[in-house]
């Protein structure tokens, strides 16, 4: 009998803790993730003989210290040339980690690489292997984030890199020039940045380059820049490239005047001098300079008003009955003054008394 009240008790209890455990009905869910926000822009490429992931930092989850970033892994999985790597993720799981990076450098939204210092001990020096890499992120708990995985990178035998990289400011931009390696035809990719900043992912040319010169037109007139160029395998992204020939600096200043304007004609207007003449084609032209001569003998004076922006001026201070020198220089937006135009003349015509026929 005791025995029995003393089961309807357990029973009775358990009943009472399933009807207190979940003040909630509906479908179970998993929890919320708590590790930090997926890293971002994955991609791989080739230097050389150097393989390097890069990605953006994440966001964390949370604002609390634990929840910063502190640590980025990088896994990769490989497949022998002639293999298809497939395409399920679950794969992921039992790659190994084959770098990590820690410390200050993972600021949120920074842009960091990792190297992999081990794919090159695969067989054939890792060449025509398909690499496939992920990155996650973890916060100061060891939480997880997501893992993203780069677009597969196949790396080339490394490619011989150029020489002799020289940059030179001319009026048109910074012009390049540097020496192939033997054993070409290659291609070429060239890459920027501030004379302060690291260099950038994507070259500046759109396709790359089969010449050994490039200009570099999108420059600003007295900032400073740094170049190198790569010898590239076919084919955009995932970038399979050389090492570098430079890094070379150059001052993208302009110390080369635009060139004379040339057709300069005079046409008189009542009392005035209406001048015309050809546009100068220089891209960083910033005006016109026009000079008056009185007579054979006198001196050169620039009309008042300053330059004009355009390839025409009126001249309303003609003395008539004068004979007038005209001639046109074209002034470029870092201040050069290039040389004047061929002058042309005209006698400017004595206006007709106040009603009296011409």
């Amino acid at each position: 009998m005791r025995a029995a009240r003393r089961t309807g008790k357990v029973v009775l209890g358990i009943l009472l803790l399933a009807g207190t455990g979940c003040g909630k009905k509906g479908a179970l869910r998993p929890p919320e993730p708590r590790g930090p926000l997926a890293p971002r822009e994955v991609v791989a490429r080739q230097e050389g003989a150097r393989v390097f992931v890069s990605f953006t930092v994440p966001d964390p989850r949370g604002s609390k210290p634990s929840q910063q970033p502190s640590a980025a892994e990088l896994v990769r999985l490989e497949h022998p040339p002639g293999a298809s790597a497939p395409a399920e993720a679950e794969a992921f799981r039992r790659a190994p980690v084959v770098a990590v990076v820690e410390g200050e450098s993972l600021r949120r939204g920074s842009r960091l690489r990792i190297e992999d210092s081990s794919w090159a001990a695969l067989e054939g020096g890792g060449v025509g292997w398909t690499l496939r890499y992920a990155v996650r992120v973890r916060d100061r708990h060891r939480r997880s984030s997501p893992l993203v995985v780069a677009p597969d990178l196949v790396p080339v035998a490394p490619l011989p890199p150029p020489a002799g990289l020289e940059a030179e400011a001319t009026s048109e931009g910074v012009r390049l020039a540097w020496d192939p390696p033997s054993g070409g035809p290659f291609l070429f990719n060239l890459y920027r940045a501030p004379a302060v900043e690291p260099f950038g992912e994507s070259p500046l040319n759109a396709d790359a380059v089969s010449s050994t010169e490039y200009l570099d037109a999108a420059v600003e007139i007295g900032e400073s820049y740094r170049y190198v160029v790569r010898t590239t395998a076919a084919g955009g992204a995932p970038y399979r490239e050389s090492g570098s020939a430079g890094p070379i600096e150059v001052v993208a200043e302009d110390r080369f005047p635009p060139s004379a304007p040339t057709g300069l004609v005079a046409v008189q207007e009542g009392p005035s001098v209406r001048l015309f003449w050809n546009p100068s084609q220089e891209r960083d032209l910033a005006g016109y300079r026009v000079e008056r001569r009185l007579g054979t003998e006198g001196s050169w004076e620039a009309l008042g008003g300053g330059p004009t922006a355009e390839p025409f001026r009126l001249d309303d201070g003609a003395t008539p009955g004068a004979r007038l020198f005209y001639r046109v220089s074209a002034v470029d937006r870092a201040g050069n003054v290039g040389p004047p135009s061929e002058p042309t003349e005209i006698l400017v015509a004595e206006e007709p008394a106040a009603g009296r026929a011409p």
